[in-house]
C-alpha cells in the first residue's frame, strides 16, 4: 500500500473519529442543558468554530503520529514527492467531493424551505461535510488503485 493510500485511510478514520467524538460531547452538553441547540444560533456558530479548531489541532497531531509510525515501519525518512499523477488524482477526488457537498447543501436548503427546523440544517451541514470528505479520500484511494 502506498504512502498516499495510507494517508487517505488515516484522513477518513480521523475525520470520522473527530466528528463523532466532538458531536457526542456537544450532544451531551445539550442534553445536560448546558447549551441550547434548538433555538440559540449564536451557540451553533461557536460550536462550528470550536469544531474547526479542534479538528485542525487533532489532525495535526494525528498526521505527526502517522508520519512517525510510517517512518519507523517503512524506514523511509521522507514523504514521497507529489507528481502529476498525484495532482490529477486529487483534482478528480476534489471534484467528486464538491459534487457531494453541493448536492447536500442544496438538499439541506430545500428541506429548510419545506419546513425543516433551522437547527437541523446545521446538523445536515456537518453530516454532508463529513460525507464529502469521505468521498474525497475514498475517491483518491480508488484512483490510486485503479490507476488514472
Amino acid at each position: 500500500m502506498s504512502y498516499r493510500e495510507k494517508e487517505n485511510i488515516i484522513n477518513i478514520l480521523s475525520g470520522l473519529l473527530i466528528t463523532l467524538i466532538y458531536g457526542w460531547v456537544v450532544l451531551q452538553r445539550h442534553l445536560e442543558g448546558t447549551i441550547d441547540l434548538t433555538t440559540d444560533y449564536k451557540t451553533w456558530g461557536s460550536v462550528f468554530l470550536i469544531f474547526i479548531l479542534v479538528s485542525i489541532v487533532a489532525r495535526i497531531i494525528i498526521y505527526i503520529i502517522f508520519h512517525i509510525i510510517n517512518a519507523i515501519a517503512t524506514r523511509e525518512q521522507r514523504i514521497p514527492a507529489e507528481d502529476e499523477r498525484d495532482k490529477l488524482i486529487k483534482l478528480k477526488a476534489t471534484r467528486n467531493s464538491h459534487y457531494i457537498f453541493s448536492s447536500g447543501f442544496v438538499m439541506s436548503v430545500m428541506a429548510l424551505a419545506f419546513g425543516m427546523p433551522v437547527y437541523m440544517i446545521f446538523i445536515a451541514f456537518i453530516i454532508v461535510g463529513l460525507i464529502s470528505e469521505i468521498v474525497d479520500n475514498g475517491s483518491q484511494i480508488y484512483y490510486y488503485r485503479k490507476g488514472v
